[in-house]
């Protein structure tokens, strides 16, 4: 018999987590693919519920994918309500791989963690007529350089911005809330198109963004007049909508799919519902001539979907093709991430150049995609990256659904095609027809927020922390707080992991406490500060004060995300056609 030791599944696997709703999605992949015996046999449900039970309040599933040496896991319950609810210090649950990664797992003594072979041969490059799609952002907030960089050295025929996430909608609705001037865009519309719009058009790159967030007609208008202040001439945009239920979703007939509930019950909190919608309409708008198609929220993956239909002529009802196309999109979405970033973990996965991270470029013909980036760009593209991404943010792989069919994420394997290249290998069958309803978002008044911190250092700073969390709950007792749902967390210590952290091995020599707090009134929320800063003369000795001196307030307005299911019929798509006009000559 072999003998065997304990280690933490850092050792054999690598990890990756995200989030949908209330759930965490954490994927587990064997380094050496010989090594998916080991995680399949001990990376267990049980397993996983030993570790992560603290915080899961509701089921756990596991998932096999052994065409690439991996597991998925769905915890439901784990953020407290969702990203656009929760009070957890680490709101996204993008932090829980790190707690998967210290399961321990039993391996063979003398085992040696697999290195890195040799470089493989190029192989053949793809035939036949072929596009190349670039993926500039993969959220709102990213980089700017690299829709620069793939201008200028990508040969590419399309540039993709992807700008959102879930809680997109929601943001930008609590924006205009404390704003009503806010526009309804993603704010970076025009800094990001002012410097590439030109060239863009000079050199037939059509842009496809959905940077239209509630408002693409309003955006595409403004696109419309920046093309007029910087001369460009027959710039013709296009503005895909009506995913947009807001004034509608109550008459649907809908439920709220997390707790059952009617959707019209919940008439006057409602203050946005969007649905996902499909690749037709981009296709459609490029098919109308478009230089810029400007999107509300479709699927991710379907800002990439968009052109390959309308290049090689795909049907929507080609679910096989459809399938093809939304697992390359759903590669590209995510940008660097596919190319190194949100990967590195030294030691185990050391990535080069990460202040310098090249963007993904996928080559596709009809049967074929071969995934590169920039010759010279930090980052690295390898089977690694690509299988995390796979996995990324997706719950049971074998029914990955989407707008516009259902992929099969099992029947995908990937190989090096050459340096910084894989080829994407995506069996016929990965495709199924798409279903007949579409998921929308559906965002709730649910009162308001708000955090405070002080800080504690030095001999004593936990016991010191404690007390004034025992202060606080008095004072909150006083001045008898309406709390709706409050937390304190101890930054360094828990606020992470929260329940599922383990005990410090020592007295910690600085200390952060956290108070979060979620209440029905703004009057209520207010308090928190109100019994916070007191503490500079009433609190324990040594207390110092996170940077809160600025005037104003924290508390903001809570816009909860729910979801349902509506009929796909209910989601008519519509493209509206805007030309910027020609040039004046002074």
């Amino acid at each position: 018999m072999t003998d065997t030791h304990l280690v933490p599944l850092r050792e054999i696997a690598h990890a990756r987590s995200g989030e949908k709703g209330n759930s965490s999605m954490i994927s587990v992949i064997a380094y050496d693919p010989a090594e998916y015996g080991l995680i399949a046999e001990q990376v267990t449900v049980d397993a996983v519920k030993r570790i992560f039970a603290p915080i899961t309040k509701g089921g756990i599933t596991r998932f096999e994918v052994p065409a690439i040496g991996a597991l998925n896991f769905v915890l439901d319950e784990v953020l407290e309500g969702g990203r656009s609810r929760t009070l957890a210090f680490e709101e996204s649950g993008k932090a829980l791989s790190s707690l998967m990664l210290t399961l321990p797992v039993r391996v063979p003594v003398g085992r040696t963690r697999p290195q890195s072979g040799p470089a493989p041969a190029t192989r053949p490059p793809i035939q036949g007529r072929t596009i190349r799609l670039g993926s500039a952002t993969a959220w709102s907030r990213d980089r700017f350089e690299p829709a620069s960089d793939l201008i200028d050295r990508g040969r590419i025929d399309y540039l993709c911005f992807e700008t959102m996430s879930e809680v997109t909608m929601a943001a930008a609705q609590t924006a205009r809330m404390e704003n009503p001037a806010t526009p309804l865009y993603d704010p970076y519309l025009v800094p990001r198109m002012e410097p590439i719009l030109r060239r863009c058009k000079d050199q037939g790159i059509r842009i496809i963004t959905n940077q239209g967030w509630l408002d693409p007609v309003g955006a595409a208008q403004r696109l419309a007049a920046l093309a007029e202040e910087l001369g460009i001439e027959r710039l013709r945009i296009a503005a895909v909508d009506g995913g947009i239920l807001t004034d509608r979703i109550t008459g649907l007939g809908a439920a709220f799919l997390e707790t059952g509930a009617a959707v019209g019950a919940q008439r006057d909190a409602i203050v946005s519902a969007e649905a996902y919608m499909g690749a037709a309409g981009i296709a459609e708008a490029l098919a109308k001539g478009a230089d810029v198609v400007v999107t509300t929220r479709v699927a991710d993956a379907c800002l990439y979907l968009g052109p390959m239909m309308h290049e090689f002529g795909w049907s929507i009802d080609d679910y096989r093709r459809m399938a093809r196309g939304m697992i390359i999109g759903h590669l590209m979405e995510c940008g660097a991430q596919v190319c190194g970033g949100y990967f590195a973990d030294p030691g185990y996965k050391d990535v080069p150049g990460l202040s310098d991270l090249g963007n993904p470029i996928a080559e596709v013909s009809e049967d074929r995609v071969i995934l590169s980036k920039l010759p010279g760009s930090g980052g690295l593209l390898t089977p690694a990256t690509c299988k995390e991404q796979l996995l990324y943010e997706v719950g049971d792989p074998a029914s990955y659904l989407c707008p516009d069919c259902v992929a099969d994420l099992t029947k995908v394997r990937f190989e090096q095609a050459g340096p910084d290249e894989v080829e994407v290998l995506i069996e016929a069958e990965a495709g199924r027809p798409r279903p007949p309803t579409l998921k929308v978002l559906v965002g709730l008044r649910e009162g308001f927020m708000t955090e405070e911190m002080v800080i504690f250092a030095g001999p004593g700073a936990l016991a010191r922390a404690q007390a004034t969390q025992a202060l606080l709950e008095d004072r909150f007792r006083k001045v008898a707080l309406q709390a709706d749902e409050l937390r304190f967390d101890y930054l360094g210590i828990n606020a992470v992991h929260r329940e599922a952290s383990p005990p410090p091995a020592a007295d910690p020599y600085e200390v952060i406490l956290r108070v979060a707090l979620k209440t029905s009134s703004r009057a209520e929320a207010d308090k928190l500060r109100r019994e916070i800063d007191p503490l500079a003369v009433n609190g324990l000795a040594a207390t110092g004060k996170w940077a809160t001196s600025a005037p104003g307030s924290r508390v903001r307005p809570v816009v909860g995300l729910s979801s349902c299911l509506v009929p796909r019929d209910q989601v008519p798509t519509q493209v509206t056609m805007i030309q910027a006009r020609s040039k004046v000559s002074a």
